[in-house]
């Protein structure tokens, strides 16, 4: 997996934080629809929290603001639906480690973008 990179680009008058399309794998393309104007440091937070605290059998759903993305944790995986495919199976998944990698490394290029 290459490395994907963070944009936080203005739309209109809106600033919208996410992920460059350009630097995702064509079998993760999905999580370009992470881009949002609704990110906070405390959001990402609250995602992390609520994936670590997961037990057992637990499935914590998040489906980003404005978007038709929802992330799906369980303790072992993450499964990303973006829902304007046509499969309803996810669009790919990561390990639980992964995601967790990902979303500190997305809260810290919050902190340093948000205004």
């Amino acid at each position: 997996m290459k490395k994907i990179e963070f944009t936080n680009t203005a739309f209109d008058i809106e600033k919208m934080i996410g992920v460059k399309p350009e630097s995702l794998d064509n079998n993760i393309i999905a999580l370009a629809q992470i881009c949002s104007r609704h990110w906070t440091v405390e959001e990402a937070q609250m995602i992390i929290n609520e994936s670590k605290k997961l037990k057992d059998k637990e499935i914590y759903d998040y489906v980003v603001p404005g978007t038709e993305l929802t992330i799906s944790v369980d303790k072992d995986y993450v499964y990303f639906f973006d829902w304007r495919t046509p499969q309803e199976e996810e669009d790919f998944s990561w390990t639980f480690d992964e995601f967790i990698d990902f979303m500190e490394r997305f809260k810290d290029f919050i902190s340093k973008n948000q205004e």
